[in-house]
């Protein structure tokens, strides 16, 4: 049998996991000095609480090579092959820690596999993937519609509080304070395994219809998942703004957890799906 191997930025926790049949890697969030995991030491509430109050932003860690080795050699103790996806090889070390490890293990047994996203577009992709292993396919056959599924993939989010990307450095200040200034919310997606800004918008239903406007071809018969930063009021005006405006109904919501809510801060909403 085939068993996946994710990582916390899939918004999969350890409930889930454990219902799924998946092995799961958390990421730690480092406050000051205080080393934090959601699910074992801090709620995702909590974390947006304190992401709120402080004057710096927290520090997030990747999965390292012994953590990866240690997951795949308790998937194959117990008689599976491991298929491991990371988050996107653009936004962390992690895909490299893995890579690593992997070369430790025969290719029979053990895939590695980008995903080139994340967040809630991570768990849309597991979430597929766990359906072709439930079909009995081989490694080779996994990996082959897993690329095929990563293609069609799409992620758009509008990013409501600009403050947060000025604090990590992904905005100068002099263009934020600005941006701020005029209520502009910048509309990002997943390009060249990065969050990449496309376009902008004044105000948060300018920045919805911005997205009703990207979102297209959607393959109902797939994963897809509305979400949000600690705000499901918003991502529930988000939803139904598709509902009535694209005819498409993003019934699965999935919340943002703190590793990419330390970047995008909260109130933040989006949508992924595959296209057709």
């Amino acid at each position: 049998m085939i068993r996946l191997i994710v990582d916390s930025t899939s918004e999969i926790d350890n409930a889930e996991a454990e219902q799924l049949g998946i092995e799961l890697l958390p990421m730690k969030v480092i406050f000051d000095d205080e080393e934090l995991i959601v699910g074992v030491n801090m709620t995702t509430q909590e974390f947006f609480e304190r992401l709120a109050k402080c004057k710096n932003l927290p520090k997030t860690t990747q999965i390292n090579i012994e953590e990866y080795t240690n997951a795949i050699n308790k998937v194959l103790s117990q008689g599976d092959q491991a298929f491991v996806i990371s988050l996107s090889s653009g936004l962390s070390g992690s895909f490299n820690c893995l890579r690593l490890a992997s070369e430790n293990f025969d290719r029979s047994c053990v895939r590695i596999f980008d995903s080139e996203t994340v967040t809630f577009a991570y768990k849309a992709l597991v979430m597929e993937g766990i359906k072709l292993v439930k079909q009995g396919v081989t490694l080779d056959q996994l990996e082959e519609g897993m690329k095929e599924l990563r293609q069609k993939l799409r992620l758009y989010a509008v990013v409501d509080n600009l403050k947060y990307l000025i604090k990590g450095g992904r905005l100068s200040v002099v263009k934020g304070a600005a941006a701020t200034a005029l209520n502009i919310k910048p509309i990002v997606t997943m390009q060249n395994k990065k969050l990449e800004m496309i376009s902008k918008a004044v105000g948060l239903s300018l920045g919805m219809k911005a997205i009703s406007k990207l979102v297209q071809n959607v393959d109902t018969s797939k994963a897809m998942y509305y979400a949000h930063s600690n705000d499901p009021c918003r991502a529930e005006k988000l939803r139904l703004f598709l509902l009535e405006h694209n005819g498409i109904d993003f019934s699965e919501i999935c919340g943002i957890g703190p590793i990419v809510g330390t970047h995008a801060g909260p109130g933040c909403v989006g949508v992924a799906y595959f296209e057709k």
